[in-house]
């Protein structure tokens, strides 16, 4: 039995409750039915991150599910009941919805006026009570990837954490790609803690066109810098949480040695593909793409991007959409965000783990 699903169908339980507080009214009852419809773990093998005291991993999991609300009792005080209820939980904010664990929560039509019904998707994330060490292995196979390594975490963060921080965007640098075109405005990344905390990018720096015909595509890069140290990873896998407002160029450089020496991953709506490209002194090329991807504008999502010896793959919330053998290794380098011509880009949460 997954002693952390059954915690985080608890967990969902108790959440719902705390939407609805209004009192049931006397002569009425009230009952909730959750139906799961998906369980997977959050992260790479339910792994989200390190909890500092104690000393301990946080370990999660993602629920799609259900949820039907009936009201007995008396039709018409049945009814009116039920009504406010529904009022009452989708007038919470999204900030509000998103501390209580769910990710998503839309009414769909009940079979009656007595009877609410939901779909949600929870994020439940188990908080140790005792320490355990630090975690140095992770086996991907618990994920959705299979290589030849095992994982060792070397950095994540979430946007909720950062908010309290006086510097939120302190492990983080910013860097434009020289190659931009004339015309483009400079990135400008920046942190927003409300409505939802979320590291955006606001300006639509872009060098070379959307289309995939083109292998040129300049963006601007956040590149993370945990503790002020630059990373020097040749074999890891990023993960990240997103949502974009548009359908422009989001996803991420690695192996990157200098402004004009790294790799990139690039997913894009509009026009629609997952792409893995190169940048050298000599120019762009690009190493695969697929068209049978892309993202979901307004949605949040989850990219998985990884790298070891000449292979490179992605995922989009934990579907293989593009693998690639290159025609060489890739060299150990700085690992960053990158968008290119989108102003509308947000990332909530990340994660990273070095293959070894």
């Amino acid at each position: 039995m997954d002693d952390i699903a059954v915690e985080a169908l608890a967990a969902l339980q108790t959440a719902l409750g705390g939407l609805m507080t209004a009192p049931v009214p006397a002569g009425l009852s009230r009952s909730v039915q959750v139906l799961p419809q998906r369980i997977r773990p959050t992260g790479l093998g339910g792994y989200v991150g390190q909890h500092a005291d104690p000393t301990a991993g946080l370990f999660g999991r993602r629920l799609d599910a259900r949820v039907e609300v009936s009201v007995g009792g008396n039709a018409a005080a049945a009814s009116s009941y039920a009504a406010s209820l529904v009022g009452e939980v989708l007038a919470h904010s999204r900030a509000e919805l998103s501390g209580s664990g769910f990710q998503r929560l839309r009414g769909v039509p009940a079979d009656a006026p007595t009877q609410l019904r939901f779909e949600v998707e929870f994020e439940y994330i188990r908080v140790p009570e005792a320490g355990e060490g630090l975690i140095t292995n992770l086996d991907l196979g618990l994920f959705a990837n299979v290589t030849p390594y095992r994982a060792r975490p070397r950095a994540d963060f979430d946007a909720a954490a950062l908010a309290v921080l006086p510097v939120p965007l302190a492990d983080f640098v910013a860097r434009d790609d020289p190659d931009l075109d004339g015309g483009s405005p400079p990135g400008e990344w920046a942190f927003e803690a409300a409505p939802v905390p979320r590291i955006v990018q606001r300006r639509g720096a872009a060098g070379g066109p959307a289309a995939l015909a083109d292998a040129r595509k300049a963006g601007t890069q956040l590149l993370w810098r945990p503790r002020g140290a630059a990373l020097s990873l040749a074999r890891a896998v990023l993960q990240f949480d997103f949502a974009s407002g548009g359908s422009a160029g989001l996803g991420a450089v690695f192996g990157r040695r200098a402004d004009d020496d790294f790799w990139f991953f690039l997913a894009r709506q509009s026009p629609r593909y997952h792409l893995f490209g190169r940048r050298t002194p000599l120019g762009w090329t690009t190493l695969a793409a697929s068209t049978a991807a892309g993202f979901t504008p307004g949605a949040r999502q989850r990219l998985t991007i990884g790298w070891h010896d000449t292979t490179l793959f992605a995922e989009l919330d934990g579907d293989r959409t593009l693998g690639v053998a290159a025609a060489e290794k890739v060299a150990a380098g700085e690992v960053g965000l990158l968008t290119h011509g989108n102003d509308t880009a947000g990332f909530f949460a990340g994660r990273l783990l070095e293959l070894v």
